[in-house]
C-alpha cells in the first residue's frame, strides 16, 4: 500500500493512473530488488523509481537515497519533480551539481543532513572522496539515464561505488535504451539484477519523418517548420562548432530562439530553458549533452540538423517529443545519402517516412507541383557556376543578412 502522504500529493498534482513502467517496477523496488528498468522516454520513469524508494527512506538517516543524473539540468529537473513528495514525507533533499556553489553545497550536507541527494557524478565523487558522504550510509543508489551516464563519467568510479555498498543496498538503473552498463550490470556492480523492459508494450504517438534538403537551404526549411501550427521544437546538432556557427547565422535573420551550448554557464542555460518553457521562444537549439534527459512539456517537433551517429542518440532526441502520450514529430534533414544512412541506422527500431511541404503543411504525399523552395532542395546539387560580380554604386552598403550558401562554404573548408 502506498503511503497516504504520497497519495495526497499525486491527487493534488493530477496523477490518476500509474504508467506501465511504474506498474511493472513498483513491487520489485519496494521489495528491495536491484533492477534494470527500460522504458521509452517521457513515460514516467522518474516517479517509477522515486515513489517506492522515498517510501522506504527513514527520517534522520542522511544520504540514504542517492540519485545520479548525467547533467546539471536533469539533476535539477529530477529534484523539482520529487520535491513535493520529499516535503510530504517530512524528509530533506539537496542537489549536488558541478555548476553550483561548492561551499554552499558542503554546508548543506553538514547542516541539513539530507536523506535524499540528487547529484551529477563528478560533484558527488568530489564530496565522496573527501568523506562528506560515506558508502555505508547509502541504502539505495539510482542511476537515471543509465544508458548515457557512463559515456560522460568514469565507469570505474561508479562500479567501485556499487561494489562497495552494503550487501543489502539496492541499485536501480533506469534508461530508455540498452548500453554497456545495462548489459554488464551484474559484473560491474557485483550483484544480481532483475530486468524490466516495457518498451515493446508501449505504444508511440511520435511520427518519424525525413525532409530532403541540401545544406544550403536547411536554414530556410527550419524557418518554414517554425511557421507550422503549434510548433514548439528542439533543433539538435552533432557538433557544437556547427551549432554555434548556425546560431550565429540564424541570429542575423532576427529569428527568436534559445541556445543550450556546452560552454554556457548555468545561469545562461537556465534562462534559455525558462524562455522556451514559457513560450517566449519556440525553438531551442542544442547538442545532445546539453539537452540530455530534459522533460519540457509541449514539445511538438524534434529536428535533426544532421544524421545522428548512433541509434541511441536518435531515440533520445526523439524522446523529447510525444511525452506521456502527446503527439509529436521528429524531422530529420538531409539528402538521399542521408536518408539511406538513417534507414540503415534505425532498421531495427524506427520506420522513417518521407515528408514534403505542401501548402504550408507537412505531407507524406509528394505534391504534383513542388513549391519553389522545395524544388531547389530536392534537385541534385550542381557545382556553382562563377558569375560576374555586379558593380554597386553604394560602396558603403553592408550585407549583414543571411546568405544561403554561407554555411555550406564554411563546412567545406
Amino acid at each position: 500500500m502506498m503511503k497516504k502522504e504520497i497519495e495526497t500529493v499525486l491527487t493534488k498534482l493530477g496523477f490518476k493512473k500509474p504508467t506501465l513502467i511504474q506498474q511493472e517496477t513498483n513491487q520489485l523496488i519496494s521489495e528491495g530488488e536491484s533492477c534494470i528498468a527500460l522504458a521509452k522516454t517521457g513515460t514516467g520513469k522518474t516517479l517509477a523509481y522515486a515513489l517506492p524508494t522515498l517510501e522506504k527512506v527513514t527520517k534522520g538517516e542522511p544520504n540514504s537515497l542517492i540519485i545520479f543524473a548525467p547533467t546539471t539540468e536533469l539533476a535539477v529537473q529530477i529534484r523539482h519533480a520529487i520535491n513535493p513528495f520529499i516535503h510530504a514525507l517530512d524528509l530533506t533533499g539537496i542537489t549536488l551539481v558541478g555548476s553550483g556553489n561548492r561551499q554552499r553545497q558542503e554546508d548543506n550536507l553538514k547542516k541539513k543532513h539530507p536523506e535524499v541527494v540528487v547529484a551529477t557524478p563528478g560533484r558527488f565523487f568530489d564530496f565522496f572522496s573527501s568523506n562528506r558522504i560515506k558508502v555505508e550510509q547509502i541504502k539505495t543508489l539510482v542511476i537515471d539515464e543509465a544508458d548515457d551516464i557512463l559515456e560522460f563519467s568514469k565507469m570505474e568510479l561508479l562500479s567501485s561505488l556499487g561494489q562497495n555498498l552494503l550487501p543489502h543496498a539496492q541499485i536501480l538503473l533506469f534508461g530508455a535504451t540498452e548500453s554497456e552498463i545495462t548489459q554488464n550490470a551484474a559484473e560491474l556492480f557485483d550483484r544480481p539484477f532483475k530486468l524490466v523492459d516495457v518498451r515493446a508494450k508501449q505504444s508511440t504517438t511520435v511520427k518519424n519523418y525525413f525532409l530532403q534538403v541540401d545544406n544550403a537551404h536547411k536554414i530556410d526549411f527550419i524557418q518554414r517548420l517554425m511557421r507550422l501550427d503549434h510548433f514548439k521544437g528542439i533543433l539538435f546538432f552533432d557538433s557544437n562548432q556547427t551549432m554555434m556557427r548556425f546560431a550565429g547565422i540564424l541570429g542575423h535573420t532576427k529569428t527568436k530562439f534559445g541556445l543550450l551550448a556546452n560552454e554556457f554557464g548555468k545561469q545562461k542555460r537556465e534562462q534559455a530553458l525558462s524562455d522556451f518553457k514559457a513560450g517566449r521562444t519556440r525553438l531551442l537549439i542544442a547538442t545532445d549533452l546539453a539537452a540530455r534527459g530534459l522533460d519540457i512539456p509541449g514539445v511538438t517537433y524534434v529536428i535533426n540538423y544532421d544524421i545522428p551517429s548512433e541509434t541511441n542518440t536518435y531515440l533520445h532526441r526523439a524522446g523529447r517529443t510525444g511525452r506521456m502520450g502527446a503527439k509529436g514529430y521528429v524531422v530529420t534533414l538531409g539528402d538521399d545519402h542521408d536518408l539511406r544512412d538513417l534507414k540503415k541506422l534505425l532498421i531495427d527500431t524506427t520506420q522513417i517516412e518521407r515528408v514534403y511541404f505542401a501548402k504550408h503543411k507537412l505531407s507524406t504525399e509528394q505534391p504534383k507541383e513542388q513549391e519553389v523552395g522545395a524544388k531547389a532542395a530536392t534537385k541534385t546539387v550542381q557545382p556553382e557556376q562563377p558569375t560576374k560580380k555586379k558593380k554597386h554604386k553604394n560602396k558603403n552598403r553592408k550585407n549583414k543578412g543571411y546568405h544561403p550558401h554561407y554555411l555550406k562554404k564554411k563546412e567545406q573548408k
